[in-house]
């Protein structure tokens, strides 16, 4: 908006920084920052070199205002436009008034598995992720609803069919999850795979989105693999770290003595991580042999393979 004063130059109407700030409650000095960080908002200037907000600034800032309102960080929004920040408000809106409704708990999860509400189940589980977010929801979710699930089972509270359903619908969920950082992935790789014998996956898809949020590829070789196909495909995807599933069920034996077949056929050097139940009743002695049962043993062995790959890419 601009008029032509008496000499003839355009003279930009608007608003000044002390009346954009009043409406629209963000600070001068935060308009200020935001204009030097992120190139918004950009106000026109008067022949003073005085800073003028139009209206479509203004209504853009009162938007970006309540987003922060909502709990986004100036960062995720700043650089979004009018109509996207309405409909990110709307969608905000819409989980929250969702989330008020009921929190899904462990025993409302495994209580729909015992009804045998498999839709149920999975309206619950895509609430607990818009509730928690990807990580919180695999640590805080996911794991205890696994070992609830085991537990129910021993006790016989439910069938192998409940166990094989709670399978299922979390892993399809954890794939999807997972399938959102596809393209955004570019650090060290790890093929995740189980050996012949080993009929639990869920493990491997939970350590792959677990991965694939610590900026980590994960190959999903799958279960009930033959030790020569995983060092086989180890090769051939280029891998950095191989990740094993020994569940419950794993025959310690049979186990030791596939984990010496990879070993011998795996590049050098190799690291080898050992997840699930029975990953530390495996007394074979090798140094690439790496203990990965628990979350922060996952963060510890994420931060060395990190820092190996990093120097491994350092120009020389």
């Amino acid at each position: 908006m601009v008029h032509r004063d008496a000499a003839g130059p355009e003279v930009p109407q608007g608003y000044s920084i002390r009346v954009a700030s009043r409406l629209t409650g963000v600070s001068s000095d935060t308009l200020r920052m935001w204009e030097r960080r992120y190139g918004f908002p950009k106000p026109l200037r008067n022949g003073s070199q005085v800073r003028v907000y139009t209206d479509a600034d203004i209504e853009r800032l009162v938007l970006v205002s309540r987003a922060l309102k909502a709990g986004f960080r100036s960062g995720e929004v700043i650089h979004r436009g009018t109509e996207e920040l309405r409909a990110l408000l709307v969608t905000s809106a819409l989980a929250e008034a969702e989330s008020e409704q009921r929190t899904p708990t462990i025993d409302s999860l495994l209580a729909r598995l015992i009804a045998d509400d498999p839709d149920g189940l999975r309206d619950e589980l895509r609430r607990s992720v818009a509730l928690h977010g990807p990580r919180q929801f695999l640590i805080e979710v996911v794991a205890p609803l696994v070992e609830r699930v085991g537990e129910a089972w021993a006790s016989g509270k439910i069938a192998v069919r409940h166990e094989h359903l709670v399978s299922e619908v979390l892993s399809s969920q954890l794939r999807l999850l997972a399938s959102a950082y596809d393209d955004r992935l570019s650090g060290p790789v790890a093929l995740l795979a189980g050996f012949t014998g080993e009929q639990h996956g869920l493990g491997l898809h939970m350590v792959a989105l677990y991965l694939a949020l610590e900026g980590i590829t994960p190959r999903l070789l799958g279960v009930n693999t033959p030790p020569d196909q995983v060092a086989e495909a180890a090769v051939a995807l280029d891998v950095q770290v191989v990740g094993l599933s020994i569940s419950s069920s794993s025959e310690i034996a049979a186990t030791e003595a596939h984990l010496r077949r990879l070993l011998s056929a795996l590049p050098s050097g190799m690291p080898v991580w050992l997840g699930g139940k029975n990953a530390r009743k495996v007394t074979l002695a090798d140094s690439r042999l790496q203990r990965v049962s628990t979350w922060p043993e996952v963060d510890r062995a994420v931060a060395r393979l990190r820092s190996t790959f990093d120097s491994s890419a350092e120009p020389r």
